[in-house]
């Protein structure tokens, strides 16, 4: 069964967690008027919450990523573990930025999502004072200033969305561009048929950090490197002539080491015909000088 894709016209959750968390946040810091008094300004307040809410998310950031390496690292090894193992370590590639990040795009996406939210807002009719005394409108002047200010955190939870999102379409897009120039730059290499390696490309790893982080399943091929084999062992194939008779097999560090061939002593690979060691040129570094 094929897996639908997100539709590219509507934000991934993670912008959506991303644009409740920060609406709340400063809508909280404004009605308590922190770090303010209760008697400040309406201006005051908006600007103090402003300013506080990047340190706050930062802080929070920080905070997630603390839990997901806790947990990651104090989870226990069970089969039933493995998926919200292998969620966790997808989503903390893209937690591993930095946390001061967060802040500075949130002290940036709530200034723009509320200048683009108050004016929008700012278009819904409203009775003029005028109008209002003449036809007794009080009541209706009010809810209608009530919805303007009750529609402003609605919108700014949409704008801010769309914000982040835009930030991830941003930088997906930065590392594509970056992986086609790098391909485009890397000369074409020749590789021979016995290689077992295959370099790991770090485009597509940053491209799966921020899949993961967007919520996205599907996951590009990353090319990780084969284990390289291990050296087989030399097999004794090496016979020595002493004493009129041949004596082996032996490996060509225990010709070396136990048999102290010279260039003159007579040897033989497997049934080949005996020949002086000096004669062969593989055996040169294995020779006893005399």
């Amino acid at each position: 069964m094929k897996i639908p894709s997100w539709p590219t016209w509507l934000p991934y959750p993670i912008s959506w967690i991303r644009a409740f968390a920060l609406n709340f946040i400063l809508v909280s810091l404004f009605q308590s008027h922190v770090p303010f008094r209760h008697s400040s300004g309406v201006l005051v307040a908006l600007v103090g919450a402003w300013v506080t809410v990047p340190f706050l998310f930062a802080f929070f950031h920080w905070t997630i990523a603390f839990v997901v390496t806790f947990l990651l690292a104090h989870l226990p090894t069970h089969s039933k573990l493995d998926l919200p193992r292998k969620y966790l370590e997808d989503r903390f590639l893209g937690l591993k930025r930095s946390h001061w990040r967060e802040g500075l795009n949130a002290f940036i996406v709530t200034f723009v999502a509320f200048i683009v939210s108050a004016f929008l807002v700012s278009l819904v009719p409203v009775p003029g004072k005028q109008v209002t005394y003449e036809y007794d409108l009080y009541l209706l002047r009010q809810a209608t200033l009530r919805l303007r200010f009750d529609l402003i955190p609605v919108g700014m939870v949409i704008i801010s969305a769309y914000l982040y999102q835009y930030d991830l379409w941003a930088r997906q897009r930065r590392a594509a561009k970056q992986a086609a120039k790098t391909k485009a730059q890397e000369p074409a290499k020749r590789r021979s048929p016995n290689s077992n390696l295959t370099p790991v490309n770090p485009i597509e790893v940053e491209l799966n950090q921020l899949s993961a982080e967007s919520g996205d399943a599907r996951m590009r091929p990353v090319r990780r490197p084969s284990p390289t084999p291990k050296p087989q062992p030399e097999k004794p194939q090496w016979y020595v002539f002493r004493s009129g008779q041949p004596e082996g097999p032996y490996t060509k560090d225990q010709l070396r080491d136990i048999q102290k061939i010279t260039d003159r002593t007579k040897v033989r690979r497997g049934q080949a015909e005996w020949i002086r060691a000096g004669e062969i040129p593989e055996l040169a570094n294995y020779l006893t000088q005399k």
